[in-house]
């Protein structure tokens, strides 16, 4: 059977089970990029009432509308919305709890499904990676 060798010489890893993590490090990334697109669509359906009640002082200062009004920060916003959306507690610190009420129902359940999809696929893509660059 043959083997690869890692850095320091002590780690073997079959090819197979390399190439195996290999594809499935692809296909992460391949979701990650599905997730951004449906993140960037999402961006057209923020309630506009949410938006308009929110993004504003005193629950932002003028200084972070002006960064998360640009590219490529307006997704974090995106985010940032769908999470307080989607977790209503997440608004605390801000003074936002009531900001889910402006926001369909629809808009809320794709919040929490799409914020959790990102909660699962950041920490697989983190630690399949430093699998990989070990291996390598």
């Amino acid at each position: 059977m043959d083997f690869v060798s890692g850095l320091g010489g002590g780690f073997n890893m079959p090819i197979e089970l390399l190439r195996y993590l290999a594809y499935l490090y692809f296909f992460i990334i391949l979701a990650i990029i599905g997730w951004l697109f449906i993140m960037f669509v999402m961006s057209f359906f923020i309630p506009k009432a949410m938006f308009d009640k929110y993004f504003k002082e005193p629950y932002f200062s003028h200084t972070e509308i002006a960064v998360f009004s640009a590219f490529p920060l307006n997704f974090y916003r995106v985010v940032m919305f769908m999470r307080l959306a989607g977790w209503p507690n997440s608004g605390k610190r801000r003074g936002m709890t009531e900001a889910y009420l402006l926001a369909p129902i629809w808009f809320r359940r794709i919040s929490k499904v799409m914020f959790s999809i990102l909660l699962v696929l950041f920490p697989l893509v983190v630690i399949l990676g430093l699998i990989l660059a070990i291996a390598l």
